[in-house]
């Protein structure tokens, strides 16, 4: 069995997705997910199907909802090996939800008023933000910060 590739019609991959998994073939489109939930494909319009035969599914396939057509490289096919799918699958999973910093991480403040000086990670607030905990005047204070301002130590 091999990896095709599809290319699908402008931000249909959803769609494309769907119809051809109800049609039981075997569909696979790696996604990013964005910090506030939203997810698109990392290969904006295209997917693999994964099939022993071309021939036996190619009009159904092309015949698909959301479908453009299927990659094709002068007379041949474009196909995807099985370890570059897999790899991919592994990537997808292994990034999903993994948070930037651990809880009392030290973290410099890369710009702003608070630029150059260190804190220490306190959680996540928010999609964007962290709470992190400054010295300022020999006082500890915990201040809300955008997330993109700090960088580990």
């Amino acid at each position: 069995m091999s990896w095709y590739v599809v290319k699908t019609k402008a931000r249909q991959e959803s769609r494309a997705l769907d119809h051809l998994a109800n049609q039981n073939i075997e569909v696979y489109c790696p996604w990013l997910v964005r910090k506030d939930g939203r997810r698109e494909a990392l290969f904006t319009s295209y997917l693999f199907v994964r099939l022993s035969s071309l021939a036996s599914r190619f009009h159904a396939i092309k015949n698909t909802r959301g479908v453009l057509c299927m990659l094709k490289f002068g007379e041949w096919w474009a196909q995807v090996d099985d370890p570059i799918i897999e790899y991919l699958k592994f990537k997808e999973n292994g990034f999903r939800n993994v948070p930037l910093f651990e809880p009392d991480q030290e973290v410099v403040i890369k710009d702003g008023p608070f630029k150059g000086v260190e804190a220490v990670y306190l959680c996540a607030n928010g999609d964007e933000r962290a709470m992190v905990l400054l010295t300022l005047l020999g006082r500890k204070q915990s201040v809300v910060i955008k997330e993109s301002l700090l960088k580990a130590v």
